[in-house]
């Protein structure tokens, strides 16, 4: 029973890389071949033109989050697509399911609304304007390749999405989990530098993972009010990007970000009050350096008295004037 109950673990463990190796390898030999004749000889089975993605083989291609998930047949899924220039993902958006921002850096979008009423928008680059629609169903909207774009299901249920690409290869990037994915030091910069880096740690962690659930006001017409999320698709550490391995601490790091204002524009209480108290402190180590300088006059002025010219005129006189010649001769007694 034991060794059964091995088996049965190994066999799922190794299933994942098994198919990759697969299908790494079955993709390696496809770009080799001379002709398109011999890609149909590598494509054995008939089987081997399908891509099921109600149920992709080991998962290949899924993307799954709180608000939903998208699988892909593309180059690394779908061998049968290489030579081919084109890639597809279908996307499974639950209520107010959110396609979270991203690009395809290899890849024009051509992306068709199933059933329900999809909000997209995008941003080609800079200085281009904010473009924003409401896909029907029936209807499909362009993403031009590397813009940014985002599609949400506007309704409480759930709605379907197919995505075209003109590349075997598209590739996907999300936006918010790449940005906070660079060095640390360089993400506060670029937010102005009133960010720390320990605040920059607690945005990145909590991320959700694509398909993320949407706006504020779908949640609520829809009733969702659970709204715990997944966050295993962040940028994986390295030395460069490490938040241990960052540059070291100034003060923004230490403090979240030193400002006289909060971030609504309004005086921070806390950093006036602290520098107020060490304006307070410097005064009074200043006082203190005085009172002492004039105690130390004092006592110096205390020592000599009595000396020969402590006293002038008619004190010292006659003898002062004697003295001073040094023809004095000092009284007997």
């Amino acid at each position: 029973m034991a060794s059964k109950i091995l088996s049965v673990f190994l066999a799922l463990t190794l299933a994942s890389p098994v198919l990759s190796t697969t299908v790494a390898e079955k993709v390696a030999q496809l770009r080799l071949a001379p002709t398109a004749v011999d890609r149909v000889k590598l494509l054995q089975d008939d089987s081997d033109w399908v891509f099921d993605f109600l149920n992709p083989p080991g998962g290949a291609g899924e993307t799954i989050g709180g608000g939903g998930h998208t699988v892909s047949a593309n180059a690394g899924t779908f061998p049968a697509v290489i030579g081919n220039g084109m890639a597809m993902t279908i996307g499974y958006l639950g209520p107010c399911g959110y396609n979270t921002p991203h690009t395809h850096p290899r890849a024009t979008e051509f992306n068709f609304a199933v059933n329900g009423t999809l909000q997209a928008g995008l941003l080609t680059e800079n200085g281009a304007r904010f473009i924003f629609n409401e896909v029907k169903p029936g209807s499909a909207a362009i993403f031009p390749k590397g813009a940014i774009h985002f599609e949400m299901n506007t309704e409480c249920e759930p709605a379907v999405f197919v995505a075209a690409f003109n590349d075997e290869d598209p590739g996907v990037d999300q936006i918010a989990q790449r940005f906070f994915g660079l060095a640390p030091a360089f993400v506060t910069a670029a937010l102005g530098g009133d960010v720390g880096i320990q605040q920059i740690k607690g945005l990145e962690s909590k991320i959700p993972d694509n398909v993320a659930l949407g706006t504020e006001e779908c949640l609520k017409r829809c009733g969702i009010y659970n709204k715990n999320q997944p966050t295993a698709q962040r940028q994986p550490r390295v030395p460069a990007n490490s938040f241990e391995d960052s540059a070291a601490p100034g003060a923004h790091d230490l403090s979240g970000g030193i400002s006289l204002n909060n971030s609504d524009g309004k005086p921070n209480p806390l950093i006036i009050g602290l520098i107020s108290a060490a304006g307070l402190m410097g005064l009074g180590y200043v006082a203190l350096l005085v009172g002492c300088c004039v105690r130390r006059r004092k006592e110096k002025d205390g020592r000599t008295r009595g000396a020969k010219y402590f006293k002038t005129g008619s004190e010292f006189a006659p003898q002062g004037a004697v003295y001073e010649g040094g023809s004095y001769d000092p009284p007997k007694h």
